[in-house]
């Protein structure tokens, strides 16, 4: 590690108790930075100009523009920070960051911008960009982009007839069918 940082051998120990601890704060600081990269500012100048496709796209690129790398190295935190004191504040820090995007995106193109509806789209995010890491396919972007818009449309349907919502969803296939008028 020293080697590579081009500093003298005895730096590392000196700064460092152990190698977990080192690595703790070389994830602290990638966590950081990648939080840095999530936040989309405040929005309000432009909100009159954006679609929920725009906000979808922006926030599925930065979900999805990590290195392999670097997508190991934030689960890697996000996993760890249960076991890990060191990680757990800059994981909870950087999730807040991506709550934060979601809500200010949400907000801007008049969505349901609460932190659970921003947890939703957060943890949408964080799934697909977890299977991207282990099975990745050429099309992933496209497909959170999709998913994104799916949520964002049933939210909005639920917000305007909450109890169709409530009975589409209590219905089996063989009833919505026979529900469905005759084309």
């Amino acid at each position: 590690v020293t080697e590579a940082a081009g500093v003298p051998l005895a730096t590392a120990s000196y700064y460092f108790d152990s190698i977990a601890e080192l690595v703790a704060e070389a994830l602290t600081r990638f966590v950081r930075a990648r939080a840095e990269q999530m936040d989309v500012g405040d929005l309000s100048a432009i909100a009159e100009f954006l679609t929920p496709a725009d906000i979808a796209t922006s926030f599925a690129n930065r979900i999805m523009d990590l290195s392999p790398i670097q997508r190991m190295a934030f689960y890697e935190v996000l996993v760890n920070a249960m076991r890990s004191a060191e990680l757990a504040e800059p994981a909870r820090a950087a999730l807040a960051t991506y709550r934060r995007a979601a809500q200010t995106g949400l907000a801007a193109v008049g969505g349901p911008d609460d932190d659970r509806s921003a947890r939703a789209y957060v943890a949408l995010g964080l799934g697909l960009g977890l299977l991207h890491l282990v099975d990745p396919q050429a099309d992933d972007a496209e497909q959170l982009f999709d998913a994104i818009r799916d949520l964002f449309l049933g939210q909005e349907l639920t917000a305007k007839d909450p109890e169709a919502v409530a009975a589409r969803i209590g219905r089996t296939a063989a009833a919505q069918s026979a529900a469905a008028p005759d084309s």
